[in-house]
């Protein structure tokens, strides 16, 4: 079996991010994608995160319905900060028989040597690189033999989403509308919901 890994602080989990995961579903050689929240991503140390716990049911809830796309918690065990390195060991160790890739933005293709241990996870699970807004395709060949894909261009991000919650601006066509709700509670626990 061949399984995505699409890990994320998802803060919060937005369209964008189940439009690459289904993307990646129908485009690289995967029969799953797993979303693998991250609870403190060591390159966000100093962002303002939505609490962990929430970030990760939210993003149960927003998969819910969707098929051979899953979540898996396993950053929740293993300490902080969260490196997907350490990560991807583990889920090796809990599931042998499967082959990981790597799904990531291509904002994070260029700082990717920073990562802990990196050219050792690039071999062992293979990078699958989507296009982001503002970044342009790689020279060939791509560093650590990643694979580009040319991806539709989201122009989603969880900042802009958590400023128009603040402004009391509607959300649903941005955030999946199972997590509205959750969302307005968090930011405006007093406020009735202003997008019906």
């Amino acid at each position: 079996m061949k399984v995505g890994l699409y890990f994320g602080s998802f803060n919060p989990i937005h369209m964008g991010h189940l439009q690459v995961a289904k993307y990646m579903l129908s485009h690289i050689p995967v029969e799953e994608v797993w979303f693998i929240p991250s609870p403190l991503n060591p390159h966000k140390v100093n962002d303002v995160l939505i609490p962990a716990e929430l970030r990760l049911d939210w993003v149960k809830k927003a998969i819910a319905n969707e098929t051979n796309i899953h979540v898996n918690d396993v950053e929740f065990g293993l300490g902080l900060p969260s490196f997907t390195f350490r990560t991807v060991q583990t889920l090796y160790e809990l599931h042998p028989d499967i082959q990981f890739s790597l799904i990531m933005g291509a904002d994070n293709l260029p700082k990717f040597y920073t990562w802990q241990n990196a050219e050792e996870l690039s071999k062992q699970c293979p990078l699958h690189v989507y296009a982001r807004p503002g970044f342009e395709n790689p020279p060939n060949p791509i560093p650590f033999n990643a694979i580009w894909h040319q991806a539709p261009l989201i122009d989603i991000s969880a900042t802009e989403i958590r400023n128009r919650i603040q402004e009391n601006q509607p959300i649903n066509e941005w955030v999946p509308e199972e997590i509205i709700p959750d969302l307005l509670r968090f930011f405006h626990p007093t406020v009735v919901d202003f997008n019906q």
